[in-house]
């Protein structure tokens, strides 16, 4: 699968995927279209990846102006290509970007260095791999909650999910899910923003 940036400075940039179906990265046009949601939400924003395989979604908030995206990942052949599609960005994109290795449903405080405390993120790519949410929708809703109470004011957390899997009856919080094709996406917004 050929995956490219879609827009911004590094737009055209040709992705490295991996092969197989270990990971799904999002469509071009779903992500030209969660992109076209967030507008400017993304210049100068902190973005969580989370299940990040290639990092697509995260190096489309880079090209577009992010101030800083945390990569989190924690298969061995997604982290390879990840560094390796940061790295030929160059050195803006690398230095914009934390890559850790861990399991994304309960990712550790993100401290970026100079800082005291955790920087919360102002939007979220939550993408767990379809099976794991099949098997345990509740405990995913749960799980995603969780994570996106830990966004700033204002944040919004995009969550990748198979269609059937969930709806919007699933989450205490409120929520906007946008169907493309058999992927859904649900939009979780925490309160306090302007």
């Amino acid at each position: 699968m050929s995956l490219k940036v879609i827009a911004g400075d590094y737009g055209g940039r040709v992705l490295k995927s991996v092969k197989g179906f270990q990971t799904r990265p999002l469509l071009g046009q779903v992500r030209e279209a969660l992109f076209s949601i967030l507008g400017d939400r993304i210049v100068d924003a902190e973005v969580w990846d989370l299940f990040a395989g290639t990092g697509a979604s995260g190096i489309e908030a880079l090209s577009r102006g992010a101030k800083r995206v945390l990569f989190v990942e924690k298969g061995n052949q997604p982290l390879g290509i990840l560094r390796d599609n940061l790295e030929m960005l160059g050195e803006s994109a690398k230095e914009r970007s934390h890559v850790i290795r861990t399991d994304a449903w309960d990712p550790p405080p993100f401290t970026p260095e100079g800082e005291a405390e955790e920087v919360p993120p102002n939007v979220v790519f939550f993408d767990p791999p379809y099976p794991m949410v099949a098997e345990d929708p509740a405990r995913a809703v749960w799980r995603a909650q969780r994570i996106a109470e830990r966004m700033a004011p204002g944040g919004v957390m995009l969550f990748h999910f198979q269609e059937g899997h969930l709806d919007a009856d699933d989450f205490d919080w409120e929520v906007e899910v946008r169907e493309y094709g058999r992927s859904n996406i649900g939009l979780l917004e925490k309160a306090g923003g302007e």
